[in-house]
């Protein structure tokens, strides 16, 4: 999540949609006094490396973080003030209502069905393997067999950015056409330059072809009735 009171914008920061390189390229564009949340270490280096501004104004006091160990709250929770993919319903009650209601809120949001196999790609990378011997290749039904146990706020970030039917944010801009429509945010923020974006982690996906095949019956359905307001609301179609 990025608050910045420079550029008077919110970005808030959903998942498996490209969000984490979107972060990178807008905290080129921030002041001293701007709220920037914290990212793992290969990402925060390729931050730095690429211009923008590190983790900044988020780090609780130790008073606050000792504090937090006597009440229970998990590590993350003590060392940061804002999670990085703190939801609008949240942040609202947290920031003055001046800033809520007068910075441009925005977020992403991606194709339900691409991001569902995404994130299978993503965490198999962190699944253990038995020692000594490589992970075998993905079948379509290990795919579909793992998503089906994913709680269904794995399966949508509608609960990032909006509350129950309504969105919380003043534009969702789509994954599939990222640079465009992140340069148009750009331009409504008094960015006029051309947006370059980090592609560190791969190409961003637009042809959903391959991805069909992949996806059962009972998932399609399951990511249906879950995503059923994002795909609504972005005109998402399989």
């Amino acid at each position: 999540m990025i608050l910045s009171r420079h550029r008077k914008f919110i970005f808030f920061k959903t998942i498996k949609t490209g969000s984490t390189s979107c972060e990178i390229a807008l905290s080129r564009y921030c002041g001293p006094e701007d709220i920037i949340t914290y990212l793992p270490p290969p990402d925060e280096q390729l931050r730095r490396s690429f211009g923008g501004r590190a983790e900044q104004n988020n780090r609780n006091a130790l008073c606050k973080q000792w504090a937090g160990g006597l009440l229970g709250w998990d590590r993350d929770r003590r060392k940061h003030r804002f999670a990085h993919n703190i939801s609008a319903a949240e942040l609202r009650t947290r920031i003055p209502a001046l800033e809520w209601n007068s910075f441009f809120k925005f977020t992403i949001a991606r194709n339900p069905f691409d991001r569902a196999i995404s994130k299978y790609f993503h965490d198999r990378q962190h699944m253990p393997s038995q020692a000594g011997s490589p992970k075998k290749a993905p079948s379509k039904d290990d795919i579909n067999e793992y998503l089906l146990t994913l709680p269904d706020s794995d399966l949508t970030n509608w609960h990032i950015y909006a509350d129950e039917e309504t969105p919380l944010v003043d534009r969702v801009i789509a994954y599939e056409d990222l640079s465009g429509e992140l340069a148009s945010i750009l331009g409504s923020i008094g960015v006029a330059e051309e947006i370059v974006l980090p592609r560190a982690k791969g190409q961003w996906r637009t042809n959903r072809e391959p991805y069909q095949s992949i996806i059962g019956s009972e998932l399609r359905r399951r990511i249906e009735a879950v995503a059923s307001n994002e795909i609504e609301l972005m005109r998402y179609s399989w």
